[in-house]
């Protein structure tokens, strides 16, 4: 079960990067519409961002899939710890999103998250193939 877990949290990891660049088509075919002097009405602009709209909800699926692998295939309370903070990290993501098309200031957060979303994906993809580093070795767990 590890090993599901290994290729699950890479498989996730993955799907982060694929949501990156769905919103950079969004929004630089909104910026292609907006230079070639087309108006970008509600239509097109979901008709641009649905991917990474629909992919956002495919990554939560995935972050709790590989939280439910983490805690079946036990692999440790800190790395299932961790699991559970990317799951809550993408959670924040969506409401962020949801709340920034009405709030922009709320909105300016959801690409910073992003960040967060991506790294911590990073750091759990490598550590199920690498294994623990050693800080976490000397914190005694995995």
């Amino acid at each position: 079960m590890q090993t599901v877990y290994r290729y699950w949290a890479a498989l996730v990891f993955l799907a982060v990067i694929v949501q990156v660049a769905f919103a950079g088509f969004g929004a630089f075919g909104v910026a292609s519409d907006v230079a070639d002097g087309k108006s970008v009405n509600e239509d097109r602009f979901d008709d641009l961002w649905g991917l990474h709209t629909g992919w956002g909800y495919a990554v939560l699926l995935g972050a709790l899939v590989l939280l439910a692998i983490a805690a079946a295939a036990r692999v440790g309370k800190r790395r299932v710890l961790h699991t559970a903070g990317l799951f809550g990290l993408v959670i924040v993501q969506i409401l962020l999103a949801w709340f920034g098309e009405e709030v922009p200031a709320i909105g300016a957060l959801h690409p910073l998250n992003a960040f967060l979303v991506l790294g911590m994906s990073a750091w759990l993809a490598m550590t199920a193939w690498r294994g623990p580093g050693r800080f976490e070795r000397m914190a005694g767990g995995a």
